[in-house]
């Protein structure tokens, strides 16, 4: 079994924005957002068919270069997205992608600790992430966090990369997913698969949390993904 290896939590410098903003995440990003509709609009739960008539506030954790809240409003006209990050070189670049398709009455840039939210309790109706847990030293702070700023009745729908028990599995993820990726960006893989949760870590988070640990599964060769409906209030 591969041990934990983290990386820093904030990847904040101009070559690491860049080489992650010009990878190839159109597929991923897109394969989020269509799992994230069907589970929020085609499900029985909370926000169900009024989520077509209604304005829905989205918050993105670690939002890197805001391409998913991007793919998120180009496909829903309702949605509105505070997007977040502790990386002020990724912002600048999410800024930049944000203006090109002029969404920026509809996304929001805030520099923001996923840990420590500097938003009101039952603020959201959604919270996501994709690919921020790996980064966080005690990743049941930001669950904590999530829980607390939902709405009751609000969705959450996290995503991240799944640990390998073995480095030859590591090295087939990173051949297979950015083996025509420069060098660097073939390292922040490797070291994103070497910081991610194991799948049971998950499930046993969720569980500590009080959290139904159904609500992860694997959904695909390298990823977890947790989605779940807040109760509503009684």
């Amino acid at each position: 079994m591969i041990p934990r290896q983290l990386e820093p939590e904030v990847m904040d410098t101009r070559e690491e924005a860049v080489d992650y903003n010009a990878m190839h995440h159109g597929e991923v990003n897109r394969l989020f957002v269509d799992d994230l509709l069907e589970f929020v609009l085609n499900g029985q739960n909370a926000l169900g068919n009024s989520a077509r008539s209604v304005s829905i506030t989205v918050l993105d954790l670690g939002t890197g270069t805001a391409l998913i809240p991007i793919e998120l409003c180009n496909r829903i006209d309702r949605i509105k997205v505070v997007a977040v990050d502790m990386a002020q070189e990724m912002l600048k670049l999410a800024q930049e992608n944000i203006k090109q398709v002029n969404l920026e009455h509809r996304i929001v840039l805030e520099i923001v600790d996923a840990k420590k939210l500097s938003f009101s309790d039952q603020t959201f109706d959604i919270v996501i992430s994709n690919s921020l847990i790996h980064h966080i030293p005690d990743p049941i702070t930001v669950f904590r966090e999530v829980i607390r700023v939902l709405k009751p009745g609000g969705f959450l729908f996290m995503r991240d990369l799944v640990r390998p028990d073995f480095v030859d599995q590591v090295d087939h993820l990173v051949e297979a997913y950015a083996g025509q990726e420069n060098h660097h960006q073939q390292q922040l893989l490797r070291d994103s698969l070497h910081a991610a949760l194991t799948f049971k870590e998950v499930q046993g988070l969720l569980e500590e949390l009080s959290l139904p640990k159904n609500a992860a599964r694997m959904s695909s060769d390298r990823h977890w993904t947790v989605s779940l409906t807040l109760p509503r209030s009684t």
